[in-house]
């Protein structure tokens, strides 16, 4: 069974890499439902695993791990992102976003990333949940009750900068045309057109967006 599964997983690398121009680095994992669009980029090292859809020209640095992710046109995951979780959540990503180096997403709820989005590395991390009660309880790591390790859904919305080193909470929106200033923890949502900064994320000043000629 375990030869058939690598025999099948190899043909279905090759057809998509005839059919889409997908190119593919050495030692890569994919899982069998994974789909793509044309002209994408899959770095070495990487693990691509269920339920991965990304459309066309979209870029999968080297040992990023990813899994239960959508992901729109012209996106780009940095080396190292690694999305995981435990739950029934599931990752989107919009048009033209970029998520940097070693950052974190977590499915245990649904993240929601719009277009133009740039969430800089490293080590940024998106939490939709949260063991703290878990741990003050004294209960053990497969203990999942919701009661305990509650979840809530995270939105960043379109032309939103986040900078690194930053934590999100769960159940947080960042509001479209922001930025949030590296080295923050944001616990609370931000408004459109402001500059948030600090722990935890505090205002500091509305900002401008610039027009195209």
């Amino acid at each position: 069974m375990r030869l058939y599964t690598k025999v099948r997983r190899f043909i279905t690398i090759n057809r998509l890499r005839s059919k889409y121009s997908l190119t593919i680095g050495r030692n890569c994992r994919v899982n069998k439902d994974f789909k793509c669009g044309y002209n994408c980029i899959i770095g070495e090292n990487a693990q691509i695993g269920r339920n991965v859809v990304i459309n066309n020209n979209v870029t999968i640095s080297g040992s990023a791990s990813i899994r239960n992710i959508s992901i729109n046109d012209n996106s780009h995951i940095e080396g190292g992102v690694k999305v995981l979780g435990y739950g029934k959540g599931k990752i989107t990503i919009g048009k033209e976003t970029y998520i940097g180096i070693n950052n974190v997403l977590d499915w245990s709820d649904n993240i929601t990333i719009g277009n133009y989005v740039h969430i800089a590395g490293p080590s940024t991390a998106l939490w939709t949940h949260s063991s703290s009660k878990q741990a003050i309880a004294g209960l053990p790591l497969n203990d999942k009750n919701p009661e305990y390790r509650p979840t809530a859904p995270i939105t960043i919305e379109n032309n939103v900068y986040i900078g690194g080193n930053c934590t999100i909470y769960p159940g947080i929106t960042i509001s479209h045309h922001s930025i949030v200033a590296p080295n923050s923890v944001v616990n609370k949502n931000v408004e459109p057109f402001t500059l948030v900064g600090g722990v935890p994320a505090k205002f500091l000043k509305k900002i401008d967006v610039p027009t195209k000629e």
